[in-house]
């Protein structure tokens, strides 16, 4: 048989060859072109990095990169180039998928070239996800109301008469109506990880405080210029009474030989700790609407004190006698529930707006501690004060159903993509406290006066007093994603 001519030996190899070319090309996602250093069959050496391994994992955008995401070959990779060119700054580089929305929309703004701010694409995988944030909190908290505690007469007011309240001449010094919750400063730490980069689903956990809310009066009386005195309300007969010395002392003779002190003080303390998990429930690239549940955790201190020092001399007798009771109500309420709530996030570049509502159902746990001595010249003479007596004296404990709500919106800004700064509103409620004024009975029965015994109605008693409590203000906080 005769051999095809020499000719159309060599144009068939060519035709061959063009063809592996041209199936390595298609075969080739990026459209790479065979190389030099590449053999007929488009192979490539072991040593050289695939194209796929350059590109980012989850796709560069296209707004950032057009050329990668065209379909003309030829506006892709050529020869000696990587799908990504070097550059120091992430801004060539989007990466929706491996980012948080706000990242996202900080690089969709106008930001500073060159500035710097490497997405996740560049960052540790669990990093990447933390996130913490601190905030300065400009609360106020309810008032309550306080029986008055201590009042005072002029000189010369007749001692059956002197610190009653509805007395001519009696003044109240502290207590005795509305007292309002001052604003004072706390603080906020919260962070949290998100499961996802795109921050669809995540855990956190939060602790705030605020600053003690005190109030404190101290009254003297050198020389018997007026008389002090401890009010209440005799239990046997129900009128108004005062005690101006610590039973069973006595008025001197000469008033000028009396020297009385009294301190009053009330003070009120808030912190609380929530664990929550975030489950996302709607979004897009910038817009969250996450479903959260998990635990919630509050606690109010409440505490009302009054001491009370006489200093009574003789004009017969140089000795002194120096004698002093002392009361006080503290009672603590805890809460420990279950709560769940939406938190909704909008991102615009450099701005975002956040709001949540939240409920917590559980309990309200009590927990109401009253002591109260007498001590003469250094000796305890009794177990009780005035208002603090035998009868009530105690730790109580209790607990009854509570709930709590939480509504705020936060508006931040960011100074760049992993930080930003927010000022909000945060308003707290909870239905269920037990304050420290309302555990006070100002019934007091006097037969149990020392050196007395009790005699006719125990009183003053204890009774667990509930109300309603809330806590608002501004927040300024900082938060830092990693």
């Amino acid at each position: 048989m005769d051999r095809p001519p020499r000719r159309l030996v060599w144009a068939g190899a060519g035709l061959l060859a063009a063809a592996a070319v041209a199936a390595a090309q298609a075969a080739d996602p990026l459209g790479y072109p065979v190389s030099v250093d590449e053999d007929a069959a488009g192979a490539r050496p072991a040593a050289r990095t695939p194209v796929e391994e350059l590109r980012p994992r989850a796709g560069v955008d296209a707004k950032r990169a057009p050329p990668f995401e065209v379909a003309d070959p030829e506006a892709r990779l050529t020869w000696f180039h990587e799908p990504v060119g070097a550059s120091p700054c992430d801004r060539n580089l989007l990466d929706p998928a491996w980012m948080g929305p706000g990242e996202y929309a900080y690089h969709l703004s106008d930001h500073r070239w060159c500035s710097r701010d490497h997405t996740r694409t560049f960052r540790s995988e669990f990093l990447g996800r933390v996130w913490i944030s601190g905030e300065l909190l400009l609360w106020a908290t309810s008032g309550q109301s306080l029986p008055a505690l201590v009042t005072s007469s002029p000189a010369g007011t007749p001692p059956a008469q002197a610190g009653v309240i509805g007395q001519p001449g009696t003044s109240t010094l502290f207590g005795g109506g509305w007292v309002p919750g001052a604003m004072r400063p706390g603080g906020r730490v919260t962070a949290g990880y998100w499961f996802d980069p795109t921050q669809h689903d995540g855990v956190e956990a939060s602790f705030f405080e605020l600053a003690e809310d005190q109030r404190r009066g101290t009254f003297g009386n050198q020389g018997g210029a007026v008389l002090l005195g401890r009010p209440s309300v005799d239990a046997l007969t129900g009128a108004e009474a005062a005690a101006l010395l610590p039973p069973p002392q006595a008025l001197p003779a000469d008033p000028g030989l009396l020297a009385q002190s009294i301190t009053a003080a009330q003070s009120t303390t808030l912190l609380g700790v929530d664990v929550l998990l975030r489950r996302s429930i709607a979004c897009d690239l910038l817009h969250r609407r996450w479903l959260v549940g998990g635990y919630r955790y509050l606690e109010l201190d409440d505490s009302v004190s009054v001491g009370q020092t006489a200093s009574i001399a003789s004009a017969t007798s140089p000795a002194v006698t120096t004698a002093t009771a002392n009361d006080l109500f503290d009672s603590t309420t805890q809460f420990h529930g279950g709560e769940f709530g939406v938190i909704e996030r909008w991102w615009h570049k450099r701005v975002s707006l956040q709001v949540l509502g939240k409920v917590a159902l559980g309990a309200s746990v009590f927990d109401t501690d009253i002591s109260g001595s007498t001590t003469t010249n250094g000796a305890v003479t009794s177990a009780g004060g005035v208002l603090a007596q035998p009868t009530n004296i105690g730790s109580h404990q209790s607990a009854l159903f509570g709930a709590v709500g939480e509504a705020g919106i936060t508006l931040d800004y960011a100074l760049w993509s992993q930080c930003r700064a927010s000022v909000g509103y945060t308003f707290l409620w909870w239905s269920t406290v037990g304050r420290a004024g309302a555990q006070i009975d100002r019934q007091v029965n006097p037969t149990q006066f020392p050196p007395g015994t009790l005699s006719g109605p125990a009183r003053p008693a204890f009774t667990q007093r509930t109300s309603d409590f809330w806590a608002q203000g501004l927040n300024l906080g900082l938060e830092y994603q990693f």
